[in-house]
């Protein structure tokens, strides 16, 4: 297990949960800009779009409640990965038994969710 896969994967998941965080900003500017200028030619119907996907995943019951939680969560769990994988990188001794538990348990973690996203 080499400290420079573990930055790698920190760079890469940080990355993703800063992907995330852009979305959500660019979603909330779409918003307001929605609600500020109403239904403009350049600008199409995002508030409006937006109210429909969470009343169809409403409408679903429970899968659209876990559609919703993967959804919103795949970003809380990149940036969580990122942050152990930042502590695993920085650690100048071998890993522990404990380390090494986690370091794969969060692997693995990763390597579902690239398998999702892909």
């Amino acid at each position: 297990m080499k400290k420079s896969f573990a930055k790698f994967l920190m760079y890469l998941t940080g990355l993703y949960a800063l992907l995330g965080y852009v979305m959500l900003l660019i979603w909330f500017i779409g918003v307001m800009l929605n609600l500020l200028f109403g239904e403009v030619s350049f600008l199409p119907s995002f508030l409006f779009n937006m109210i429909s996907i969470i009343e169809s995943l409403i409408a679903s019951g429970m899968v659209g409640f876990i559609t919703s939680l993967v959804l919103v969560g795949q970003f809380f769990l990149a940036y969580h990965a990122s942050s152990v994988f930042k502590r695993l990188s920085k650690i100048d001794s071998p890993y522990t038994t404990k380390e090494r538990e986690e370091y794969f348990t969060y692997l693995f973690l990763v390597a579902i969710f690239v398998i999702y996203v892909i």
